[in-house]
C-alpha cells in the first residue's frame, strides 16, 4: 500500500512539475536560490575587493598630492607668467597620471568600514542584486554591470546558467502558448464582436449546401448512364399508345414470365407505366420538399473552439501591446531612477529584446535608499517582460503563417483542403 500511494504521489507531483504553474514557479525559486547563493559566494569578496583597492588607491594619492606640493615650491610659491605655463603642464601631467591609475583600480572614495552600516556602502551583492543578476542570466541578457571576481562563483555561474537557461526557455515557450490562447480568445469576444464566428458558421453552411449538390448531381448522372446502358433500349421497343388506354388489372391479362430468362414483351394494345425512380431515396437524401438541417446545437461548442483556433491576431495588435509594454515601463523607471523617457524607453528596449549592454540599470545609484527595491521590482519587470515577448512571438508566428497559406492560395500553390 505504502508503495502504491508513494508512485502516485510522484507522478501528481511530476504532473505539477511540467504544468504552467509549475514551470512559473519552478523559474521563480531558481532566480530566488540563485540570489542566496551568489549574494553568499561574492558579498564577503566584494568587501575584501574594495580594502584591496583603497589600500592602493591611498599611497597613489599621497603620491599625487605631494608631487602638486613640489611644482609649487620648486617656483618659490611665486606665479608669474613666465613660469605659470611651465606649471600647468607639470600639474596637467601629475592630474592625468592619478586619474589613469584611479580608473584602473577602481576604487570610488567609498568607506569600506561602513559597509552594512546606515549611511554606509551599498552591497552591490545583495540579495536584490543577486536575484536581478540571476534573471539576467537565465534570461540570456546580461548586462554586466556585476559579474563573478572568485573562482567559486564563476564555477557555480556556469552551472546556473547550464541549467536555468533551458528552463526559462520551455517557461517561456509553455506561458508563451498559454498567454497567446487567452489573448486570442479575448480578442475573439471583444474585438471580433462575434463576425467571426457568424463567417465562419455561413462558410460551413455553404460547403454543406455545395457537397449535398454535388452528390445529387453525381447520382443523377450514375442513373442516367445506367438507363442508357440497359433502360432505354428496352422501352424503345415499346409501342405507343395513347394517353387513355390503361393497364389490364386482371389475371388473364397477365403475360407469364418466360423461363428462358428474357424480358417479356408487352402485347400490342396494352400500355407501360413508368413509374420514375427517387434518385434521393436511392443515395439516402432528403426528399425535394423536405427541410435541410445545416446545423445542430449540439456542434456549437465545437464550432466556438474551432473559430478560436482559426482566429489570428493582427500584427498591429501584436506590436500596440509591446510598445505598450515598453512604454509603462519608461514611466515607472523615469519615475524610480529619474531618467529622461528616452533613456528609460531605451533600457526597456534593451532588456526586453535580451541584447542588455549594460550601459543603463536600474538599482545602481548606490546613495539612494530605495536602491534595493529597485532591483527586486526590475527583476520582476524583466520576468514578466519576457512571458509577454513570448505570447506576442506567438500570436505573430501565427499571423504570419495564415497570411503565408493565404497567398499561397491565391497563387494556386496550395489547396484549401491542405490546411
Amino acid at each position: 500500500m505504502g508503495t502504491k500511494s508513494d508512485g502516485s504521489f510522484c507522478k501528481k507531483f511530476a504532473k505539477f512539475l511540467f504544468s504552467h504553474i509549475g514551470l512559473s514557479a519552478m523559474v521563480v525559486l531558481y532566480c530566488v536560490a540563485g540570489g542566496f547563493i551568489f549574494e553568499h559566494l561574492e558579498k564577503n569578496n566584494e568587501e575584501q575587493i574594495c580594502f584591496e583597492s583603497r589600500s592602493e588607491y591611498e599611497p597613489m594619492e599621497s603620491k599625487t598630492i605631494n608631487s602638486t606640493m613640489q611644482v609649487f615650491t620648486q617656483y618659490g610659491n611665486v606665479v608669474t607668467e613666465s613660469t605659470r605655463d611651465l606649471m600647468v603642464v607639470q600639474i596637467r601631467s601629475i592630474l592625468e597620471t592619478f586619474r589613469s591609475n584611479t580608473l584602473a583600480i577602481g576604487y570610488d572614495g567609498r568607506d569600506c568600514n561602513a559597509y552594512g552600516q546606515e549611511g554606509g556602502p551599498t552591497y552591490s551583492w545583495s540579495w536584490a542584486g543577486g536575484l536581478m543578476f540571476s534573471v539576467t542570466v537565465v534570461s540570456t541578457i546580461g548586462y554586466g554591470h556585476i559579474a563573478p571576481k572568485t573562482v567559486w562563483g564563476r564555477l557555480v555561474c556556469i552551472a546556473y546558467a547550464v541549467l536555468g537557461i533551458p528552463l526559462m526557455l520551455l517557461c517561456l515557450a509553455n506561458i508563451g502558448d498559454v498567454l497567446a490562447d487567452i489573448f486570442r480568445f479575448i480578442y475573439s469576444k471583444i474585438c471580433c464582436c462575434g463576425c467571426c464566428k457568424g463567417r465562419k458558421r455561413k462558410e460551413k453552411e455553404t460547403s454543406l449546401v455545395d457537397s449535398q449538390k454535388g452528390q445529387l448531381t453525381s447520382g443523377e448522372e450514375k442513373w442516367n448512364n445506367e438507363g442508357e446502358k440497359g433502360g432505354n433500349t428496352e422501352f424503345s421497343r415499346l409501342p405507343t399508345k395513347s394517353p387513355t388506354d390503361s393497364v389490364g388489372s386482371s389475371d388473364t391479362n397477365k403475360t407469364p414470365r418466360p423461363s428462358s430468362g428474357k424480358r417479356p414483351i408487352s402485347p400490342p394494345g396494352r400500355a407501360v407505366k413508368i413509374v420514375p425512380l427517387d434518385v434521393r431515396a436511392l443515395h439516402n437524401q432528403p426528399a425535394k420538399n423536405e427541410p435541410v438541417v445545416l446545423d445542430d446545437d449540439s456542434d456549437d461548442e465545437d464550432d466556438d473552439d474551432l473559430d478560436e483556433k482559426n482566429i489570428t491576431v493582427p500584427l498591429t495588435i501584436t506590436m500596440v501591446v509591446i510598445g505598450g509594454y515598453i512604454f509603462g515601463g519608461a514611466v515607472l523607471f523615469g519615475l524610480w531612477e529619474g531618467w529622461d523617457w528616452l533613456q528609460s524607453a531605451y533600457f526597456c528596449f534593451i532588456t526586453l529584446s535580451t541584447i542588455g549592454f549594460g550601459d543603463v540599470v536600474p538599482g545602481t545609484d548606490f546613495e539612494n535608499s530605495q536602491a534595493q527595491a529597485q532591483l527586486m521590482l526590475g527583476s520582476i519587470y524583466v520576468l514578466f517582460g519576457m512571458a509577454i515577448l513570448s505570447m506576442c512571438f506567438t500570436l505573430m508566428q501565427d499571423e504570419i503563417i495564415a497570411k503565408c497559406r493565404w497567398i499561397g492560395q491565391k497563387l494556386g500553390i496550395l489547396d484549401k483542403s491542405e490546411e
